[in-house]
């Protein structure tokens, strides 16, 4: 299953972008790690979730503008477009005909994190989404859509952990929703994988064998090795689930960890990805682990705590004397003759989604800082967030 590669965004474009967004610098932080991975941060002083935002790629121009479209989910979420909110209570809405999903159904989105604070007789504010499958409304609560700073109007009492997950933000709405609903995928995945975190059966099992890279993943295996030269090791994992555990849902998850040979700061960096692609998937993680040891490296994103350097060198050991038996064609590619637009991806993966048993997905079009720009956040009632990073 493949699908024509975005086309580039503009310098133009991207000029536009940042200052719209506050964004004081977009700065390549490439060359504080040896790693040669293209990095960019996206610095946003007044930010209220993050004040920097980072980005890769495999060009300097994918990482900056990666770190941007990131900074433009955040920026949505934390502009609330208060004529659009409308108050209520679910028992309300269900009263009146209206479909509504409560916070206990928000999935992607966060959960209750006080119970005693949310009540299907409780009002609070809501927003409008439209379901994915069907094209109608659909009302959410919005602390599960939105992440107001200080000062800004209340959305209820405070019931629900917020998170980014599901977010996605580019010119082409299509694909800023494909963004969303991959991501989203990728976490909850690896929440039924990886339940407990790594542990030696999913090492032993999961462990990718590195002579399948040149045929199954050219450009992984191209990236693995130029890493191998600047002195890392690379190891890739299938995270798929299989068809026996309980809301697999068959697209493909790639893990990566990089480690540092000469064990410095930070010894061990790991990297997800859920994509299209197996190819996809496994460059998706590979790239992210190299992100996040430059995340490690320059310090400025403060929702990162430093890891438990012990606990890295042990994995780095327990990958170190694991024997790789699984093949890159292990994991899942679905097939689809159809698929030959953005459009048609995101209908494959809310078919497979809907296949999975999470039957119910909407999304929700957030504000963006200037024309032309797409920011949705989507809501899947079902999946999990995985807490891994």
């Amino acid at each position: 299953m493949s699908l024509p590669p975005a086309p580039p965004l503009t310098p133009d474009f991207l000029a536009r972008l940042a200052p719209a967004l506050g964004v004081s610098r977009v700065a390549r932080v490439t060359g504080l790690d040896r790693a040669g991975v293209e990095v960019a941060v996206a610095v946003r002083p007044g930010g209220y979730v993050l004040q920097v935002c980072n980005g890769k790629g495999l060009d300097f121009a994918s990482a900056s503008a990666g770190a941007l479209l990131e900074t433009a989910e955040l920026w949505g979420a934390e502009n609330v477009p208060v004529e659009q909110l409308r108050w209520g209570s679910l028992e309300g809405w269900t009263a009146r005909g209206e479909a509504a999903w409560g916070a206990e159904a928000l999935g992607t989105r966060g959960g209750v994190v006080a119970g005693r604070l949310w009540s299907p007789r409780g009002r609070c504010a809501w927003r409008e989404a439209t379901e994915l499958h069907t094209g109608t409304p659909v009302l959410v609560p919005a602390q599960g859509v939105y992440c107001p700073p200080t000062g800004a109007p209340a959305l209820g009492p405070v019931c629900v952990q917020w998170t980014s997950n599901g977010s996605g933000a580019h010119p082409e709405r299509s694909r800023a929703l494909l963004h969303a609903l991959l991501e989203a995928t990728e976490r909850d995945q690896l929440a039924r994988l990886l339940p407990e975190g790594w542990t030696e059966s999913v090492l032993r099992s999961r462990l990718l064998r590195p002579e399948g890279l040149e045929a199954g993943a050219p450009r992984v295996a191209a990236l693995a090795r130029a890493l191998g030269t600047r002195g890392f090791d690379v190891y890739l994992f299938d995270l798929s689930p299989g068809g026996k555990t309980a809301g697999a849902v068959g697209l493909p998850v790639g893990g990566a960890m990089l480690v540092d040979r000469e064990r410095g700061p930070v010894p061990l960096a790991a990297g997800y990805a859920c994509a299209l692609t197996r190819e996809q998937a496994l460059l998706g993680a590979l790239l992210e682990a190299a992100q996040s040891r430059l995340t490690d490296i320059h310090g400025a994103r403060e929702d990162v705590e430093a890891g438990d350097t012990e606990a890295l060198e042990a994995l780095a050991a327990a990958c170190a004397g694991t024997r790789a038996r699984r093949d890159v064609s292990a994991l899942p590619e679905p097939v689809s003759s159809a698929l030959g637009s953005p459009e048609d991806a995101v209908r494959e993966v809310l078919r497979l989604l809907a296949a999975a048993g999470f039957a119910r997905a909407a999304a929700v079009d957030l504000r963006a800082p200037l024309p032309g720009l797409h920011v949705v956040r989507v809501v899947v009632p079902g999946l999990r967030v995985s807490e891994l990073l």
